[in-house]
């Protein structure tokens, strides 16, 4: 028809102006016809006849923390916020799903490559034998879909797949995945921060029993108990005496009103009396604060050290096992699962819709670029007149 149509330009001039006219728009029309009626018949040959059937399997999942309550879900999800920690735990499941590490981990327990080759006369559908891991990764993305709700947080899993044994395979296998992916995310996690509070617990348990053990060594190398005790049984020792140095000098004074001589032997007794006390005083005030004596003002302030120690690295130890066991409460409470809202069902009969949709999406690009064509031959015609 073509060459007929270029042909006909060259026709004899003595062909009327009106016929030549006619015979152009007949010759043009079918021309149309045949370009347009030849592309959708094999549109329609291919997605309605050749075409491999496809089989589609839906399932929905929803990541949730086991700390929520349905009061708090329900609130949430009115407000449109969701649970924000579980959305951004959907997210990183979402985007884990369509990863390469995926399509390893189904390769080791599915043959895929099997399940989706090419076969019988639909030569397009499908993957070669020989194909390369970025083709087959790529035919991977496309035979999965998963869409996140962000304001409810449910993941939906749409697979494909030419037989419903290979789609429901499929379906289940990635919900599976998403359950390790989860478990090992929240494992991961929590086995992060319990070890971090179990090894500060270990410090502080180790400061705790070298403190004690500090100031063990101090009252064994000193062999006192408590300074400060002893310290003041020692000032109230060197009180007493200092009482009875008061209650001899009552009595001197009176002996002295009552004798004549000084030198009577009452009066030189309670003399020496005095006198051996106040030399006692005088030892034990050196020795409560002499280095060389029992030295309580230096031990006390050691002592004193060594117990503030004591009592920060307990406050310390009782302050890393109150963490610690709040970490491990907290761990429990926000631990994310998976649950299944609608489960995966295998098919029974094709799914048609990707045969109209791919239809009518060949048939629009196919009619744009003919229209396109089109516009730009009258265009290139009109310049040439």
């Amino acid at each position: 028809l073509v060459s007929n149509y270029l042909k006909f330009k060259k026709l004899d001039k003595n062909i009327s102006n009106k016929n030549k006219t006619e015979i152009l728009k007949e010759n043009r029309i079918k021309l149309i016809i045949y370009i347009v009626g030849i592309p959708i018949s094999i549109l329609i040959l291919y997605f309605y006849i050749i075409g491999r059937d496809r089989y589609f399997v839906r399932s929905d999942i929803v990541i949730r923390s086991a700390s929520g309550n349905s009061s708090n879900i329900g609130l949430n999800s009115l407000l449109g916020t969701g649970n924000q920690g579980s959305i951004e735990d959907a997210r990183f499941l979402r985007t884990y799903l369509e990863s390469p590490q995926v399509l390893e981990d189904l390769e080791k327990v599915y043959d895929f490559k099997k399940a989706y080759k090419r076969g019988g006369i639909d030569l397009y559908a499908g993957i070669k034998s020989n194909v390369s891991k970025e083709k087959k990764y790529n035919f991977f993305r496309k035979q999965i879909n998963i869409t996140l709700n962000e304001s409810s947080g449910i993941i939906r899993i749409r697979t494909l797949g030419f037989t419903p044994k290979s789609s429901f395979f499929l379906n289940n296998f990635l919900i599976s995945q998403s359950e390790i992916f989860v478990n090992n995310l929240n494992q991961d996690i929590y086995k992060r921060q319990l070890k971090f509070v179990d090894d500060e617990v270990l410090i502080q348990e180790r400061r705790l029993k070298n403190a004690a053990n500090k100031l063990s060594t101090f009252q064994r190398s000193n062999m006192i108990l408590n300074a400060k005790t002893e310290g003041q049984y020692s000032s109230e020792f060197i009180g007493a005496l200092e009482a009875e140095l008061v209650k001899l000098k009552v009595n001197l004074a009176g002996l002295t009103r009552k004798f004549v001589s000084v030198n009577s032997p009452e009066i030189i007794e309670v003399k020496n009396q005095i006198e051996e006390l106040e030399n006692q005083i005088n030892i034990e005030r050196d020795l409560l604060v002499s280095p060389k004596g029992k030295n309580f003002s230096e031990k006390i302030s050691k002592m004193n050290e060594l117990e503030a120690s004591l009592t920060f690295a307990k406050d310390l130890y009782k302050t890393a096992l109150t963490a610690a066991e709040r970490t491990r409460v907290d761990s429990l409470q926000q631990q994310r699962f998976t649950a299944i809202l609608s489960k995966p069902q295998k098919p029974d009969s094709p799914w048609q819709y990707w045969r109209h949709k791919g239809f009518f999406a060949s048939l629009s690009s196919f009619l744009v670029g003919f229209g396109l064509i089109k516009f730009l031959i009258g265009m290139s015609d009109s310049h040439r007149n």
